[in-house]
């Protein structure tokens, strides 16, 4: 009999006052905005199934929207902080705009290259991408045939979405913009062995 495959939700977490802002936010550790929580019980209501476990970087506005999830579908909630966005450095808190200005060549490389570039003071995106990916690995393999649900910052999302589609990193960006705050994707049984290859 063929094994179940794994469902995996990935939620975008609410609203910070920084991503209202358009601020880099890294690793800062903010709440959500009371609107977003409010909009997140509306969504969630809406929602027909959820994840039986879910996983989020131990910032407030992750484990708030976790939170916020588990209520409606009474999932178990666990933190990971590997799963947490890559350290920005001096990069934390700058509008686009400020980031462009001080940090121009960096800035390009954000834009067309994303996993080279290297936060000053901050944690390599390529670095991050391991680190992220490797807890992904762990938690499928930990959950396979489940429904598991991740809650994941911008660059988190970007980069297991992009893994997710067999990207290269270059439309890293892409993956995020525009996009619905939750995605539901059907993974093949050992999904956690390919993410490696």
């Amino acid at each position: 009999m063929a094994a179940r495959p794994t469902t995996l939700w990935l939620f975008r977490p609410c609203e910070t006052d920084w991503d209202a802002a358009q601020r880099l936010r890294g690793r800062t550790n903010l709440p959500a905005t009371p609107d977003s929580l409010a909009d997140l019980r509306q969504r969630v209501a809406r929602m027909a199934t959820g994840p039986e476990v879910l996983y989020h970087p131990g910032d407030d506005a992750a484990t708030e929207t976790a939170h916020g999830i588990a209520t409606r579908f009474a999932c178990a909630v666990r933190a990971d902080a590997e799963l947490a966005d890559p350290d920005l450095g001096l990069l934390e808190g700058l509008s686009m705009a400020e980031f462009e200005r001080r940090f121009e060549s960096r800035f390009l490389e954000w834009n067309e290259s994303p996993l080279t570039v290297e936060p000053p003071e901050g944690e390599p995106f390529a670095e991050a991408r391991a680190r992220i990916l490797d807890a992904l690995a762990a938690i499928l393999a930990r959950h396979e045939g489940e429904r598991v649900g991740l809650v994941l910052h911008r660059t988190a999302l970007a980069i297991v979405r992009d893994t997710l589609a067999r990207g290269d990193g270059s439309r890293l960006w892409e993956r995020v913009e525009g996009r619905h705050w939750c995605t539901e994707s059907l993974l093949p049984a050992g999904a956690a062995d390919l993410l490696g290859e």
